[in-house]
């Protein structure tokens, strides 16, 4: 509740501090120029920062883009290098396996044939 209070009366002291200020300065404010020259430099000078800051955002974005798109490409293409090594070894694997059935079957072959 206290803290309340508190911030109540700095908003109250900050709003008076704004009204002294520009009550103080009602005299300079009013002289000036009440022109549109005054307001289209303005408005160009408004106009003209925030397109720089678009093109800036802008560049930005795009040096982040790409270089988001190059690392998803050296993950995919490492991806791809340890999958490719799998199933290298797979097909290693595969092969002799083939050749202990095919050995096994000449045993076989042979102990049937001797059998008889």
């Amino acid at each position: 509740m206290s803290f309340e209070i508190i911030a109540f009366i700095i908003m109250v002291l900050s709003f008076l501090g704004m009204f002294v200020i520009a009550t103080r300065r009602l005299e300079e404010i009013a002289s000036l120029p009440n022109s549109s020259i005054f307001n289209d430099h303005l408005k160009e000078k408004v106009q003209k920062e925030t397109r720089d800051i678009v093109k800036k955002q802008y560049f930005s974005i795009q040096i982040l883009a790409q270089k988001l798109l190059s690392r998803f490409r050296i993950f995919i293409l490492r991806l791809d290098t340890t999958i490719f090594n799998l199933n290298l070894k797979l097909k290693e694997k595969s092969k002799k396996t083939k050749e202990d059935i095919d050995l096994e079957l000449t045993d076989i072959k042979k102990r049937f044939k001797k059998n008889k």
